[in-house]
């Protein structure tokens, strides 16, 4: 018996009570058996919306078109849906309309793969009529049914077979691999933002590797990359939020225009921007060069340049690793509100404006180089001497 939450359980309970069906499907129900902590819940029920809204307090309206309602309860919410087929796929990526059916199974087919299509209920135990609980424990990925049907319905789910091949290390079943491929010219009708979601996803996984049939096929040509990459130089990046920046640039790709392209936060761009920058640059050798790259992309970024210089460029980044350990520790000064003057006492000594700012930058400058510099009385003086030249 599997375990859930108690809140989730009363929800199917409240179903069961009241002669509906209720299982908790699809991701959940793989994650549970592969030893993964759910991160949400999923129910499909024979109950139709209108009726799930009448059985609990607090529902949301989700998306009654398709059939689903969110039932929140106890600080859980689940996103129930009524069993359903679904109709013409027009524009490869939703269903131009559903239809409400009386069986499990039925709703079980029209899901993308084996793992993904398992019904678990307390009472009942697992539901599968697809094999994938035997999948599971081959770690293999397989469509549900015709994998040509299966793609051309939902194009998105190309990206989620390589994303779980990649998050779970699953293999892919050769039929479906080479129907993910040869479907791959699809992935056009999919909205930018899912797409760069899912590359974030796949590229964090145990094996970003899984992607390489897809690049290696050309299948993200549109992005403008020009090679597959060598997915060996990916490895150990996963959690260094640059596992995409590394991707593009090891593609070739114009990292800033494939993020263009991909609709990327602009937080995501300006450090694209920054690291580029960074690496054109001579790699830093002291610690006045570091903090010149701190002073211009931050603590986080610097990292971010590191671990990218170590994985995908092999350079031995230890010494600097080490100086940038250094002057955080010690709180070296190395940005201009790290002065022991401002602008205040600037004005004091009658520099303003413009003079000001390159004083306050000079001085910046010159602790950089020499931290115990960094005292009221000698960069007052040092102002006057950089004014009265």
């Amino acid at each position: 018996m599997l375990y859930i939450p108690p809140e989730i359980e009363y929800i199917l309970s409240v179903f069961e009570k009241n002669g509906c069906e209720a299982y908790l499907v699809g991701g959940c129900v793989r994650d549970m058996l592969t030893g993964t902590p759910p991160h949400d819940y999923d129910i499909t029920t024979s109950a139709e919306p209108d009726y799930t809204m009448q059985l609990f307090e607090k529902t949301v309206p989700t998306g009654v078109k398709h059939g689903t309602v969110t039932v929140i309860y106890g600080g859980y919410s689940a996103e129930v849906t009524t069993y359903r087929s679904d109709g013409k796929y027009s524009d490869s990526r939703r269903p131009d309309s559903v239809t409400f059916v009386k069986t499990l199974k039925e709703d079980l087919a029209r899901r993308d793969f084996t793992v993904n299509a398992l019904a678990y209920s307390p009472s009942e135990g697992i539901k599968d009529y697809f094999g994938g609980s035997e999948d599971i424990e081959k770690k293999l990925l397989r469509a549900v049914g015709d994998p040509m049907r299966r793609f051309k319905e939902d194009a998105l789910r190309i990206l989620r077979l390589f994303r779980f091949s990649s998050v779970l290390g699953f293999e892919i079943e050769a039929e479906t691999l080479n129907a993910a491929l040869k479907s791959a010219s699809l992935l056009k009708c999919i909205s930018s933002e899912r797409i760069l979601e899912e590359l974030e996803k796949t590229l964090a996984g145990v094996n970003p590797a899984a992607l390489k049939p897809l690049t290696d096929a050309g299948g993200l040509g549109f992005l403008g990359l020009k090679q597959s990459p060598d997915y060996e130089r990916l490895s150990g990046l996963q959690n260094s939020g640059i596992s995409l920046f590394a991707f593009l640039y090891l593609t070739g790709a114009d990292i800033l225009r494939a993020l263009e392209l991909l609709k990327a936060p602009n937080k995501t761009k300006k450090t694209a921007d920054k690291l580029l920058r960074l690496i054109e640059a001579p790699f830093p050798d002291s610690k006045p060069e570091i903090k010149e790259m701190l002073y211009f992309c931050g603590a986080e970024t610097f990292g971010k340049y590191l671990a990218f210089e170590k994985a995908v460029l092999k350079r031995d980044t230890e010494k600097a690793e080490k100086m940038l350990l250094g002057i955080i520790r010690d709180r070296e000064p190395y940005r201009i509100s790290d002065l022991e003057i401002n602008g205040k006492e600037l004005k004091a000594l009658g520099i303003t404006g413009i003079s000001a700012g390159k004083t306050l930058e000079a001085l910046r400058r010159l602790v950089n180089e020499e931290p115990e510099l960094n005292k009221k009385n000698i960069l007052l003086q040092k102002a006057k001497e950089f004014n009265r030249n």
